[in-house]
């Protein structure tokens, strides 16, 4: 028996709702969509008579694609939010590493550094010593 729950599937319908939310958000969304509907706003200029059907069609356009493109830009925004998620984990899975690399590279040039003073020490220790002058080393 297993103790984890599958996650919740999405049903036909709320994909397809989705789907449809999208799409259309993107069509109105473009500069397409708008000189259509600048056209379509400019139509009345033309044909006087139709002025009334004009503005029942326009406010029904409106009725019906600001809650579709209210939907659709919240699908996005949640999107892009997961992305900024998974883009903060890994950024700070690799500052973490950063941070690890930077503390043993510390540890390493204060080995380093130490190891560098040790010898100026003995150098200067060595240079320090008297100096003999018995000949005595040359005759051998």
């Amino acid at each position: 028996m297993s103790t984890m729950k599958e996650p919740p599937r999405e049903s036909f319908i709320a994909k397809l709702n989705d789907v449809l939310a999208m799409r259309i958000t993107m069509l109105v969304g473009s500069i397409w969509a708008f000189y259509a509907f600048v056209i379509f706003g400019l139509t009345p200029v033309l044909w006087p008579e139709y002025e009334t059907q004009i503005l029942y069609w326009s406010n029904f356009l409106q009725l019906v694609f600001l809650p579709v493109i209210t939907v659709g830009t919240a699908m996005l925004n949640r999107d892009s939010e997961k992305r900024a998620k998974e883009d903060h984990k890994t950024i700070r899975r690799e500052f973490d590493l950063l941070k690890e690399v930077n503390g043993s590279h510390r540890a390493a040039l204060a080995e380093i550094t130490e190891g560098i003073r040790e010898l100026v020490g003995r150098s200067r220790a060595v240079t320090a010593a008297p100096v003999s002058t018995d000949d005595g080393a040359l005759k051998g």
